[in-house]
């Protein structure tokens, strides 16, 4: 059981580069990957979100989206910066 999203801007933490075009791989409420969507392999059968349009960040934002964290994640609207989903440990609570 995981999920991915796929093609949103992920802000990984800070200090990192932003990755324009990205997959986030989550299983068991952990990061099992996280980079550009053309070289982050996303497991068959998955459940994948579709995140055009959206930015992902850690939560706090001072925390870090990287294999083996948390999944704790704010996804924002990319046009308005407007806050639309928050997950706590691979669940979405708003």
């Amino acid at each position: 059981r995981g999920m991915a999203i796929v093609g949103a801007r992920l802000e990984a933490s800070l200090d990192a580069e932003p990755i324009p075009f990205s997959a986030v791989v989550i299983r068991d409420g952990k990061i099992a990957a996280a980079g550009p969507q053309q070289t982050t392999p996303v497991p068959k059968g998955i459940e994948t979100v579709q995140g055009k349009g959206s930015i992902i960040q850690p939560s706090p934002y001072t925390a870090t989206i990287a294999a083996g964290e948390p999944a704790n994640l704010l996804v924002r609207n990319a046009d308005t910066g407007a806050p639309e989903h928050l997950m706590r440990e691979g669940e979405w609570i708003e």
